[in-house]
C-alpha cells in the first residue's frame, strides 16, 4: 500500500481486519496516520483550504495558498514557495 495513501478516516476498533493496511506503512506512512487524526491539525488544513485555490495541470492538482494563510509548517509538511512571474 501507498504510504501516502490514507485508510479509513475512522476504522472500526473492533475489527481486526479494518487495520490490516497498517502492516504496510513505513515510518512516513505511521507519521501521517497520526497527523490526519489530529484535531488541531485537521482545524489548521481545514482553514488553510478555505482559502486555497485549485488548478489543474494535467494528472495534477495544484494547490496554492495564499501567504497570509495559516502555517501548516508547524506540522511538519512540506511546501514549495513559487516566485510570481
Amino acid at each position: 500500500m501507498d504510504e501516502t495513501r490514507p485508510g479509513p478516516a475512522w476504522p472500526d476498533w473492533q475489527d481486526d481486519d479494518a487495520y490490516g493496511y497498517v502492516e504496510q506503512l513505513t515510518s512516513r506512512g505511521w507519521a501521517w496516520e497520526f497527523l490526519r487524526r489530529n484535531p488541531d491539525f485537521q482545524n489548521d488544513l481545514a482553514n488553510a483550504l478555505r482559502r486555497a485555490e485549485r488548478t489543474n495541470a494535467g494528472a495534477v492538482d495544484i494547490i496554492s495558498l495564499p501567504s497570509n494563510t495559516a502555517d501548516l509548517s508547524r506540522w511538519g509538511l512540506l511546501f514549495c514557495k513559487l516566485e510570481s512571474k
